[in-house]
């Protein structure tokens, strides 16, 4: 736990707020590998839904891929609260409209072509995903490779604004 919370504390402190108003939406910590699981799943024999399952090995190597599956279960619920059927932020989704317009305009960076890794480059909801892993653990590779998604989030989900006092409720309907 110590070490997942070390991960997730470097999120902007807004977003955590929303994550923790949002109906569905888990982190588990798992034996198995790091994934993300939109839609129906189990924790302890309890039906669940939009789990980020996080491997214990990947938080003994201290790696980002836990941020990156907990960057999918955000742009799933920024982008239609979690539905199976919505759009993820990533792809232009967004609950409400500057969330939407700030999806446009992600989706026009990824296909830039300047993905900072493999793992970024290989769609846009892992350009997404992977980009906020290293926005949180190695921004100035992230800066330096694509400094446009550094602008992104520095402008989005680590601005305030972004996060006016009608988003913080939102995650309740």
């Amino acid at each position: 736990m110590a070490a997942l919370s070390r991960q997730v504390r470097c999120l902007s402190p807004d977003l955590c707020e929303y994550l923790l108003h949002c109906e569905g939406g888990f982190v588990a910590i798992d034996a198995g590998d790091s994934r993300y699981v939109p839609g129906p799943a189990t924790i302890r024999d309890r039906p669940v839904r939009n789990v980020a399952f996080i491997a214990v090995s990947d938080l003994a190597r201290e790696n980002e891929r836990p941020l990156h599956v907990v960057g999918h279960l955000i742009d799933h619920q920024m982008g239609c609260q979690g539905e199976e059927e919505g759009s993820w932020l990533s792809e232009g989704g967004g609950f409400l409209p500057r969330w939407q317009q700030a999806g446009t305009r992600l989706a026009g960076l990824f296909a830039l072509g300047y993905a900072v890794d493999e793992i970024a480059g290989v769609n846009v909801r892992d350009y997404f995903a992977q980009s906020l892993a290293l926005y949180c653990r190695e921004r100035q590779r992230l800066n330096v490779a694509d400094p446009q998604i550094d602008k992104w989030f520095r402008t989005t989900l680590w601005e305030a604004g972004f996060w006016s006092a009608d988003t913080r409720n939102e995650g309740e309907r």
